[in-house]
């Protein structure tokens, strides 16, 4: 059953709108805090650990969660503006109740979001999303109601998220190596350069200015070709950008080339199964990633598991059957042994470190994998009827499929952060690809225009 307010990951949608506003951050926290404490069976007043990125309208929601939460008889901690890789760190480390994460990732200024987690750190469960969305719409729009000031600044808890990643890697491991990083005017901005720099690599950094309205603005992992001039001009040995909270990593090799999300989820799992890290020589990835990491990685013995598209249902498998590594073709990358979500910062300190440890440089670690040729359209939508009640689109869907074969994937989806049906085509030739893309766009307009 679908959910109401929560998407692919957490509550998202423009600011001041029905989908995201004070009153629904109000009512989230008053419902997380009901559900905590009906959970948990416990006299103790349960505890969020809160986080937010560098939009403007952070402080807001931030004081508008934290009111419905109090209100629901529980206690709230702010770290400030922190990765939100560092809010699931850091609600494991101290044994909170659960955290949220107020950001909108890698959406643009005027959106915002929340993203939350369980205790150890997780993202939720299936059953607890529906409970925490049935118990939000439960509860009646709080009025016109007005927010305190709450105390934004770190409780003292954010520094120990850098202490953690710094205390997972060699001293100085990074000594002798350039490299660029963007932080997409976002939350990483205060904390990688300064991580990067205390592991020995010298250092020039794009998107770190954040003002409260440009985060992921022209910069960061959805607008590649910034990092990529910048490494191309020479001198660097690698290049990382990341999204607005952080969770999610884009590569670059030293001529400044983007790595596909599946070379850079290849190269980590090669490694892992090279020194028996890998749990069943088998890497968690979803149905968005393309074939050819399938084909790549088969040859060399190691096996991939797809679910659904979202970090989450990567998380949750991963947790379900013990796996160590997992991620997204977007950059999100789960690596077990640190933490049970993405974690943009400490997956590209890994891939810096493989770097530094071999003989070779990002770009021929990355060459074991080619992709599969791809078509992807991004359509805009003014409803979501299942897809399957489209007469043309499942039509041509079932067509493409017994004509194209083994050798070729269909992915139909609608986005769950935006009003938005997402099309992917991928076949060995790349007419194919094209063919049936334009198969399937003639389709969407016969039934959603």
């Amino acid at each position: 059953m679908a959910l109401k307010h929560f998407g692919t990951d957490g509550i998202r949608g423009e600011y001041g709108s029905p989908q995201l506003n004070d009153g629904i951050a109000y009512r989230s926290g008053l419902a997380m805090a009901r559900l905590l404490a009906r959970q948990e069976d416990s006299p103790k007043a349960p505890t969020l650990l809160v986080g937010r990125d560098t939009r403007a309208s952070g402080l807001a929601l931030l004081s508008a969660l934290a009111a419905g939460f109090e209100a629901g008889g529980g206690r709230i901690e702010s770290l400030g503006i922190v990765p939100t890789p560092a809010v699931a760190k850091l609600v494991a480390t101290f044994e909170m109740d659960a955290g949220c994460a107020i950001t909108a990732s890698h959406n643009t200024s005027k959106d915002n979001g929340l993203k939350f987690f369980q205790k150890g750190g997780t993202k939720p469960t299936e059953t607890f999303e529906r409970h925490l969305d049935e118990e939000l719409d439960a509860l009646d729009a709080p009025g016109e109601l007005e927010f305190g000031e709450i105390q934004d600044a770190d409780c003292g808890r954010a520094a120990e998220y850098s202490s953690a990643i710094l205390d997972a890697f060699p001293q100085n491991m990074l000594t002798g190596k350039r490299i660029a990083l963007d932080c997409a005017n976002g939350a990483m901005s205060s904390v990688a350069p300064g991580v990067f720099e205390r592991l020995g690599a010298s250092v020039e950094v794009l998107g770190n200015n954040p003002n409260g309205d440009n985060i992921n603005d022209g910069v960061g992992s959805e607008c590649p070709q910034a990092m990529s001039t910048l490494v191309s001009s020479g001198g660097f040995d690698m290049g990382f950008a990341f999204d607005g909270d952080g969770d999610r990593v884009i590569v670059f090799d030293q001529d400044g080339t983007k790595l596909a999300g599946e070379a850079t989820l290849g190269i980590l799992a090669i490694e892992a199964d090279a020194r028996g890290q890998l749990k069943d020589s088998v890497l968690v990835t979803t149905n968005q990633s393309n074939l050819g990491l399938d084909l790549a990685l088969a040859e060399r013995k190691i096996e991939t598991r797809r679910v659904d598209i979202g970090d989450k249902f990567v998380s949750r498998l991963m947790i379900k059957d013990g796996y160590g590594l997992g991620g997204e073709e977007s950059g999100h990358i789960v690596i077990g042994e640190f933490s049970k979500t993405g974690d943009g910062l400490y997956a590209a300190l890994k891939i810096a470190g493989l770097v530094c440890e071999s003989d070779e440089s990002l770009k021929e670690l990355a060459s074991f994998y080619m992709s599969f040729p791809i078509e992807k359209r991004s359509i805009p939508v003014n409803s979501k009827p299942p897809i399957g009640s489209c007469p043309h689109l499942s039509d041509t869907i079932s067509r493409l499929g017994r004509e194209l074969g083994d050798d070729c994937r269909l992915l139909v989806r609608y986005s769950g952060t935006e009003p938005k049906l997402r099309l992917l085509v991928e076949a060995k030739q790349a007419s194919m690809a094209a063919s049936a893309i334009r198969d399937l766009e003639q389709a969407v307009e016969k039934d959603l225009a």
